[in-house]
Order: C-alpha cells, then sequence, then structure tokens
C-alpha cells in the first residue's frame, strides 16, 4: 500500500475523530465511511469483472478485502497478492457496512482509532494480520499469520511474530485489532484484563527463588520495569535509589510494582544481585525475559533502564524512546509524578 496513501488517511481520521466530528450515526451512507477503516466492512462483493495485465483476475461475485475508501476508490485485496482500486459502486460497499453497523453495540459504533490508540485496555494480547511480510534478513512471512500485539501508534499496529523472532509493523486495516478491541469495550473498563499480568503470570521470582505470588499482579495499576543486571557498574549506583523510593512509597500505593527484568545470564548472580541491594519486589529471570515479546520490545541499547508501563503495556515514561537513552532517574522523577497524581493508589 502506499504510504503517502496511508498518512493522507491517518490525518484525515484523526480530523474525523477529533471533537465535533464524533457523532455516530444510525445509519451510514457513503460519506460516513470516508477514511473511516473502523466503519468499513471487513470485505465487499464485487459487481463485475476485473481483468488484470498478466493474467490476473478477479470476478463478479467475488468476495474480496476492503483495506481502505479515501472517498473516490476503494482498495480491495483479493488475495494471491492482487490488490486493485475500485469504484464503490462496483461493489456492494454500503450495504456490506450498514449490515456489520447494524450489529453493533453503542459501544462499539462509538469505537474510533482514536480512541482505540488511546486506551490501551482495549489492546488485544494478539492480532491476526491479513497482510504478508518481507523480512529483513530475507524469507517471507504469509498472509493471515497471528502475532503478539505490542502497540498501537500514529505508525501502526506493532507486531512481533515468536515464530520468526522479528518486530513487524502493520497497517490497521490489515489486521482484526478493531474487530477484537470491539469484544473487549463491552467489558466493564476496571474488568478488562491486564495483558502485564498475564504475561508475567508463573514466571516472576522472589530474591529467595522462589515463585512470586501472582494474584497481586491483576491489582497493579503501574509497572515500573527494572531493566539491570549484577555485573553493570551503573545499575549498581542506580538501584539502592530506587530501593529507597520503592519502601518509602509502597504501603501507600499498594497498585504500583517494580520488577527486575534481569540481564544476568545465571540465575544465581540474578539472586545474589536482589539480596545483595535488598530488592523487595520480584524478577523475571533472563530466559524468561527472552521469551517475552512485550517487554523484549521495551528494551533498548544499554542498562539500567527504567520503563513505566500501565497494567496493559503501554509505556508511560522510560529513559529508552525515541531510540534515545537518558539517565534513568529522569525516569524515577516522573514515576514519582504519576505515583503523586494517585496513578497507584
Amino acid at each position: 500500500m502506499n504510504p503517502f496513501r496511508i498518512v493522507l488517511a491517518l490525518a484525515a481520521l484523526f480530523i474525523f475523530s477529533a471533537p465535533g466530528f464524533s457523532a455516530v450515526p444510525e445509519t451510514l451512507k457513503l460519506p460516513d465511511l470516508i477514511n473511516r477503516p473502523d466503519r468499513l466492512p471487513a470485505s465487499v462483493m464485487l459487481n463485475r469483472d476485473f481483468d488484470f495485465n498478466g493474467g490476473k483476475s478477479a470476478k463478479k461475485g467475488q468476495t474480496v478485502q476492503v483495506l481502505e475508501f479515501n472517498g473516490a476508490q476503494v482498495l480491495v485485496n483479493a488475495g494471491e497478492g492482487l490488490i486493485f482500486d475500485i469504484q464503490p459502486a462496483e461493489s456492494d460497499l454500503l450495504e456490506a457496512a450498514n449490515k456489520t453497523w447494524a450489529s453493533l453495540a453503542p459501544e462499539q459504533r462509538a469505537l474510533d482509532v482514536a480512541t482505540l490508540m488511546k486506551d490501551s485496555s482495549l489492546w488485544p494480547d494478539q492480532v491476526k494480520c491479513m497482510a504478508g511480510f518481507s523480512l529483513q534478513g530475507g524469507g517471507e512471512i504469509a498472509p493471515g499469520g497471528e502475532f503478539d500485539l505490542i502497540s498501537i501508534t500514529n505508525e501502526g499496529v506493532h507486531l512481533y511474530s515468536r515464530e520468526h523472532s522479528a518486530n513487524l509493523q502493520a497497517d490497521l486495516a490489515a489486521t482484526d485489532t478493531l474487530l477484537r478491541a470491539r469484544e473487549r469495550v463491552l467489558i466493564a473498563p476496571d474488568k478488562r484484563p491486564s495483558r502485564v499480568a498475564t504475561a508475567l503470570r508463573e514466571v516472576l521470582v522472589t530474591s529467595d527463588g522462589k515463585p512470586f505470588n501472582a494474584d497481586s499482579l491483576e491489582k497493579v495499576e503501574i509497572f515500573a520495569l527494572y531493566y539491570g543486571a549484577s555485573w553493570c557498574g551503573p545499575c549498581r549506583k542506580f538501584s539502592p535509589d530506587l530501593v529507597k523510593y520503592f519502601n518509602e512509597v509502597a504501603e501507600k500505593n499498594p497498585k504500583l510494582l517494580v520488577i527486575l527484568m534481569s540481564n544476568d545470564k545465571r540465575d544465581a548472580d540474578m539472586l545474589s544481585y536482589m539480596t545483595e541491594e535488598k530488592m523487595p519486589w520480584p524478577a523475571l529471570p533472563l530466559a524468561n525475559l527472552q521469551k517475552t515479546p512485550l517487554f523484549t520490545s521495551y528494551m533498548g541499547t544499554g542498562i539500567p533502564q527504567l520503563t513505566i508501563v500501565d497494567r496493559y503495556g503501554k509505556v508511560l515514561a522510560s529513559n529508552w524512546l525515541n531510540q534515545q537513552y537518558s539517565n534513568p532517574r529522569q525516569t524515577l522523577a516522573q514515576l514519582t509524578k504519576l505515583v503523586d497524581e494517585g496513578k497507584a493508589r
């Protein structure tokens, strides 16, 4: 898909999602679909035959995936690499859109892309991508794969393929993210499961090497992920500050939890580090960290690193942002502000 077209679509989407443009219609008209992937049907039926150079074709009555609608043309995917534009009247676009629209609850109709990017509680753990990928080191990932969802930003949906150990990025319209988010929006906000707690369950250990009680994880609202190691001199200088801070605020802020994301290759070294520094929080051993895409996706090029996320994995602060490393004490100050605002009580 043309990147310029994607940028234009996203820009228009933000305009139509802004205050004053947020009315939710009962019945959709063609203008209601312009640059609105949240209102487009997943697929449409073609009303005529299409023939292309090279012998490829799409036939009348064939169902094709809808990628975008810019007001003049509908971009569709007929599979096997056949992506092309059609006129709205050359398919049942409006009929299919209203059929889907009629099946949605009011909360589902109100869910747009701007809300989805802002509200991380609506992010599913995994999504399906209808597009394929070309890997940097060579090789291809076929369309239709299921991937871990890392985040949703202006740039698109950020994914991770466990099979290929690869970070991926896809256009929202090429995934079923919105469909899965519509399932979550029907769940009361305080009942939506914590993505971070789910990823940490059964893998955390205490400083004495025993399993951490995972029942308390669902109550945590702010996770401070401390990437460090016993062999790291700067970590040795920073960890006492973090321990002191946590001991001062933990009792009054039970919804805050620090977790050591260990960079020690040996668990024995990790446990010694925790004991020596008197860390009152659990740790995720390196072997488990490397198997957890959500947490490896936050990692920068150096430690100590302090990354603050909400219970759904959205980054609130970090000393590794936009490929830039800064002093973790700055992130600790940001954490202090979040706690003072009552985010962890």
